[in-house]
């Protein structure tokens, strides 16, 4: 049988075992970004109630907005591990297409766990240098 003819329920048991640890690397990964990123809207929230310079104020906007953003991305991110979750329950679904499927949504959350982690940096480093 070709390979890229199995059913789920047909895979082969180590490929079904990776690509379940492989999506629930991801939803770590993705949880992990979405706790620090309330945790740095809390922070510009604190910082905006207790008196702050008011020549900040547009940049804490543009953070707040951008982070912000983050979650948007975060919450389709973790719709596209939903949908692989549903590939790997579906028994008509292809392992390569699941395969396809996680090496993309790999790359990005990778290239927005290295967004995030900039935009943490820039934000932490204005603050130290404004506050």
């Amino acid at each position: 049988m070709n390979n890229t003819n199995l059913k789920v329920d047909e895979m082969p048991q180590p490929k079904l075992k990776q690509a379940v640890f492989e999506t629930g690397a991801l939803k770590r990964s993705l949880v992990f970004i979405r706790e620090e990123n309330m945790h740095l809207k809390n922070r510009v929230s604190e910082i905006l109630q207790n008196g702050f310079d008011k020549k900040m104020l547009n940049k804490m906007e543009i953070f707040q907005n951008r982070f912000i953003m983050e979650d948007e991305l975060v919450s389709l991110l973790r719709n596209d591990v939903a949908e692989i979750d549903r590939l790997l329950i579906n028994e008509g679904k292809a392992i390569a297409e699941i395969n396809k499927k996680l090496r993309k949504l790999s790359c990005n959350i990778e290239v927005a766990e290295s967004h995030f982690g900039k935009l943490k940096l820039e934000f932490n480093n204005f603050l130290s240098e404004n506050i």
